[in-house]
């Protein structure tokens, strides 16, 4: 190889510190393990107050109680709307007639067993039904974004996805829906995998290369190749995160001083 080696020393401290990384955390690790609690949790899914329909969604492994304490039955068929008549399970009184759907893990949302129930959007009803869903054993109600944290833990949504989430619940205008859908539905996911995976096949190429070069006759440009690699997917990440932070002042906006005399502006001025 004609190439000076003086010439790779930032790859070989780049990749040194990946090998380090991967000694220390290597990739036959166990997979962060899967949420699990005793709990089954309910809440609000839709906004708060007067509406035509409000739903209230159900997940955890006594959902199927649920079901049966309320609608007397599990035997629905999943991810389809079922009309039911809905009852208190101490008092046996009807509290509304709605539309149930049943979603069973790992084929839902969070990854559990879940269904929602779709009831008139009256405050009476949702109280109503609240106090029939805590009176189920091994229910309770949801903490601020657990539905969104079973998910995580359950492997339906990455970090990114879970982020993206959040800014299409919070959109206002249609840039930032379209910045949000983009982000929930995986696009940086997978830029960052893409990425990733590189990088472990220069890190593995490099291992092989210091450990079988001389006797395998692997190639001498093999450190080139690495070095080009390494050289482009810096200059990616670099542009990526050089982008003047339009991604945030989207989803943020940006916020506007007005300096001048009183009045000035108006139109009587």
């Amino acid at each position: 190889m004609n190439q000076s080696i003086e010439h790779f020393v930032p790859v070989y401290n780049c990749i040194g510190k990946m090998l380090l990384l991967k000694r220390r955390f290597p990739l036959t690790q166990t997979p962060l393990k899967r949420y699990s609690s005793a709990s089954t949790i309910y809440a609000l899914s839709s906004a708060y107050g007067k509406c035509g329909v409000s739903v209230i969604r159900v997940s955890g492994p006594q959902t199927r109680k649920c079901l049966r304490s309320i609608i007397g039955s599990t035997t629905l068929k999943e991810r389809f709307a079922h009309l039911k008549a809905l009852y208190h399970p101490k008092t046996n009184e009807m509290i509304d007639k709605a539309l149930v759907l049943w979603f069973p893990g790992p084929s839902s949302f969070t990854g559990e067993d879940c269904c929602e129930f779709q009831v008139h959007g009256s405050l009476a009803v949702i109280s109503a039904m609240f106090d029939a869903l805590s009176q189920i054993p091994g229910l309770r109600p949801a903490k601020p974004g657990e539905f969104t944290k079973r998910a995580f833990f359950g492997n339906k949504l990455d970090l990114t996805e879970v982020e993206g989430l959040a800014d299409l619940i919070h959109a206002e205008t249609e840039a930032q829906r379209k910045q949000a859908l983009q982000q929930s539905n995986g696009s940086l996911s997978r830029l960052y995998d893409k990425w990733r995976k590189c990088l472990i096949r220069c890190a593995a190429h490099l291992e092989a290369y210091i450990d079988f070069g001389e006797d395998e006759n692997i190639e001498d440009d093999v450190i080139f190749q690495l070095s080009k690699e390494l050289i482009n997917v810096q200059k990616e990440i670099n542009a990526h995160l050089n982008d003047q932070r339009q991604g945030e002042m989207l989803r943020d906006g940006v916020r506007t001083c007005i300096i001048g005399a009183p009045n000035v502006a108006s139109l009587g001025g």
